[in-house]
Parts: C-alpha cells; structure tokens; sequence
C-alpha cells in the first residue's frame, strides 16, 4: 500500500533497495486523502489570496511545517512555494500531530495537514483552515474551497492511495486482487467510512494499466519538484 510519498522517494532517497517502478506490478488506485492548508490565527487573511498577500507583506522568511521530508505535506508546501514565489523554510516535524501542533501554538505560519488531523484544531477555532488540495471539497469543511477555487489552477498535489505487488506476480492474481479492491472499496458503506475519514473515494479506481501509467506520471512530476527544491534526506 503507498501513496504520493513513494513516488517523490524515488528522486529523494537514493538507498531505497528498490524501484518503484521496476520491481512492482501496479494494481490499482482507490481513494485520495484531502490534505487542508491550515493557518495560525495570528496571520491575517480568510483567503488564500489574503493569506499570500500578508506573507508577501510581511517582507521575511514565512516559516512551513510538515510531518517529515517527502511526506504529501511537504510536497504540497513546495509546491505552493513555487507557484506564489513565497520565501519559505521548511520545518520538517516527526509526524503529523506535532506538526499540526507547531501551527496551533505558533512556532511555524502554516501546513497543508492531512484533514483527519487538523479537523479537530479546525474546529475548535485554534487554526483556520482555507483550502483543501482535493478536486471536489470535503463535506466536513464543506465552507472552504478548493485550491483551484481558491485561484491556484492545476494545483495538482492530492494524495493517493494505492495497491503493489511483488514484479512478476501472476497477472491473474493481480487481476483478482484488483477486482476485489474495487468491489470492496465501491460499496455504499465503505465510501461513507472512507468520507466520514476525510479521504475521496476513486469512482471509479483506476486499473492495473492505468495505475501504472499514473505512476510513472508521478515519479516524473515529482522528480521535476525534488529537483527545483533541492529536497534531500
């Protein structure tokens, strides 16, 4: 099971043992977790715009947080830095509850948290939440946009969930695998849960062929990222 993070590691990390894309058969990709760009109340702005605006006034450094190097906050944030030109630093954290936590107390300005995470610091006013990076909008932050709809076209960092196995796996098996996955994770009760969890389900997943075509869309748009950051362990 991987997500965004595998396939930056493959540019990031140059002792992984393996390759991504050489020694797994993909089997398919099934929901998307929503990551949600949480600011200090401190800074001003009930808008991404607002909230660029007042970083670009403030004339220094904006300080950035996330659960660890690689990790889809990360890549979110740099992301988010090249395309508005912000001076940021990043201040990696071991996980994401203490790095949600850095933004509630104010030692760094803002993170794209995983939702589950910062749903709670959300709701109770500690943080404020303006945009999620998902294509559709979360339904327990049904008042906050998305990226696009917040003005950043093509901000195409979502997060996703999906399915390897072993390179040379019997193409039936991978085959059975994926039809169950699919059935599994299209029944009514699992979308709920998975919604209810702050992740979008696929409708539909993509296959075996698609999945491993979206990968390697992956690996290569992340390498151009790594690269332009200078991101490293």
């Amino acid at each position: 099971m991987v997500n965004v993070g595998a396939a930056a590691n493959e540019s990031i990390l140059t002792d992984r043992g393996y390759n991504l894309l050489a020694d797994f058969e993909p089997v398919g990709i099934y929901a998307y977790p929503t990551n949600v760009l949480i600011v200090n109340p401190a800074i001003p702005g009930d808008s991404v715009a607002a909230f660029v605006s007042a970083l670009k006034a403030r004339g220094a450094a904006t300080n950035f947080t996330s659960g660890g190097v690689g990790s889809p906050a990360h890549l979110a944030s740099e992301v988010f830095k090249a395309r508005t030109g912000l001076p940021l630093t990043h201040v990696p954290y071991r996980g994401a509850p203490p790095a949600v936590l850095a933004v509630v107390t104010g030692e760094t300005d803002f993170m794209f948290a995983t939702a589950s995470a910062a749903l709670p610091q959300v709701t109770a006013g500690k943080v404020r939440a303006l945009a999620v990076t998902t294509a559709e909008r979360l339904p327990q932050l049904a008042n906050v946009p998305t990226m696009a709809q917040a003005g950043l076209a093509d901000f195409n960092v979502s997060d996703w969930i999906g399915f390897l196995l072993p390179k040379a796996t019997p193409g039936e098996i991978r085959d059975r695998l994926h039809a169950g996955l699919a059935a599994a994770f299209a029944e009514p009760e699992a979308r709920e849960r998975l919604r209810n969890a702050t992740l979008i389900p696929a409708a539909p997943a993509l296959g075996p062929a698609e999945t491993g075509a979206f990968l390697r869309a992956e690996v290569d748009k992340w390498a151009k990222v790594v690269s332009e950051a200078k991101i490293s362990p």
